[in-house]
Formats: C-alpha cells, structure tokens, sequence
C-alpha cells in the first residue's frame, strides 16, 4: 500500500543499537566533575581576557559623561541600539569583536587631547 524507504529489518536493527547503549555504565560522578579550583581558574581566565574589553566600556562610558551626553545620543554616534549600548555599560553583556571596534573607534574619535575630535 505504501511505499517505505526503508526495510523491514530496520526496526530490528534499532532495538539491538539500543541494547548496546543500554549496558554501558556512566562514569563515576568524581572522574566526570570538574574540581571548584578548575573552574575558579576557568572563570579567572575568561575575566582577564575579558579585562581589555571592560576598560574599554568604562571608557566610553566616562567619555559619554565628560561630553554630557544620553546614552540615545551616544548610541546612535556609535552605531548600535541603546538597548545593547545599556547591556555593555551595565556589564550585562560584553560586546563582540565588532562591537568592540565601534566602541574603539568611538572613543578614540572623541576622546579630549585626539586631532579628530569634534567637541
């Protein structure tokens, strides 16, 4: 009546795979957790690469400051929502690599002392 693609021996062969799974043991709960100390060292190394990123966010946001400007304003100067410019500034989120060049660029476009700077 129908026409399947697949042979009648499938089923078969998908109730012997289980089976195989089946009697397998899990490991140990200790060999498959990781210790506290591996994860402070994780958590650690993902803060200090991370670090340039949170300077450069406090910079922005001081410069944001300094020039007396909303954070609408600021965002649209930098190219981005001001939704995604309040997660960076609150350190709810981190940007990503282009987030972070437009942050750059921002800064160093606006920054006091730099020959593009319009204020």
């Amino acid at each position: 009546m129908f026409n399947f693609p697949f042979s009648q021996n499938t089923p078969q062969q998908a109730s012997e795979a289980s089976t195989e799974t089946r009697h397998t043991s899990p490991a140990p709960f200790w060999e498959t957790a990781a210790s506290p100390y591996d994860e402070a060292e994780k958590r650690l190394a993902d803060m200090e690469a991370n670090e340039p990123k949170r300077r450069l966010i406090r910079d922005a946001k001081a410069l944001g400051k300094m020039r007396k400007i909303t954070q609408q304003q600021m965002a649209d100067e930098i190219g981005v929502p001001r939704r995604t410019l309040e997660e960076w500034t609150q350190y709810r989120r981190l940007p990503r690599s282009p987030g972070t060049t437009l942050l750059r660029r921002w800064v160093e476009a606006h920054s006091p002392g730099t020959p593009a700077s319009n204020t």
